[in-house]
């Protein structure tokens, strides 16, 4: 199985609705729940959103597409020409502005973010919302009680991180995640790795970062201490 197909038309944006519940990270899933339901988000949002979706492989026309889509839900043609958000999807692969390639937000940036305004849905819920929203959020996500309240547990202790990935536990039905969560992206490849699907993010996807190798045990080695000449001087003396 392949969740994304460079030939297909729809480029996997079909996909979306479903893979919101699979295999996305809280945070990614917040965000593609409000843009559904009010077909708009606020800047932070479309910036954090857009560069995930450009991490999962989809090409700047699939991102272009969808977003016309849904924001025109709410606004005609004309005005959402007008809008910039065209242009900020075209930036964000580089074809605007200085052209510099846009990579996808980690963890540490999303939740170091500015705190998320009313109407906003940017950022990471295990830091932004408070207890009793995030509290109804992970129950309209179906997960038990019991398991909520552990969650908030690491929440209140902030550790936002290791919080999300007991999300990814409980919703993969996994006792140990078996990786140290880091980024969204990283959520995502995991998550597909976990339901057998073979992943095609592409040239501009989200590539996991391999650890660094190891030195070679030669560079362990000490070099040899030049002599003291000093010393060797003294023997000299001594000698004479």
């Amino acid at each position: 199985k392949q969740w994304y197909q460079q030939q297909s038309t729809a480029g996997g944006v079909e996909q979306l609705p479903q893979l919101s519940k699979t295999s996305f990270p809280p945070c990614m899933r917040n965000i593609y729940e409000h843009f559904t339901e009010q077909h708009h988000i606020k800047h932070g949002a479309r910036l954090q959103f857009c560069l995930y979706l450009k991490g999962m492989g989809l090409t700047m026309e699939n991102v272009r597409t969808y977003w016309r889509s849904e924001f025109c839900k709410k606004m005609d043609l004309e005005s959402y020409g007008k809008s910039g958000h065209d242009y900020t999807v075209r930036h964000l692969f580089g074809k605007e502005g200085k052209r510099s390639d846009k990579t996808p937000y980690g963890c540490m940036k999303i939740i170091t973010s500015s705190v998320p305004s009313a109407g906003d849905c940017h950022g990471c819920p295990f830091k932004h919302m408070d207890a009793d929203n995030l509290e109804r959020k992970l129950a309209s996500w179906k997960i038990p009680k019991i398991q909520v309240r552990e969650i908030l547990g690491l929440v209140s202790n902030q550790h936002y991180q290791i919080a999300c990935s007991k999300y990814f536990q409980i919703t993969h039905n996994k006792k140990d995640p078996g990786f140290g969560l880091n980024h969204p992206n990283q959520y995502f490849l995991e998550s597909q790795k976990v339901h057998g699907n073979v992943v095609n993010v592409g040239k501009q996807g989200y590539q996991a970062r391999r650890p660094p190798m190891c030195p070679s045990p030669l560079h362990h080695r000490r070099s040899p201490k030049p002599p003291n000449r000093l010393v060797a001087l003294r023997c000299y003396q001594l000698k004479k």
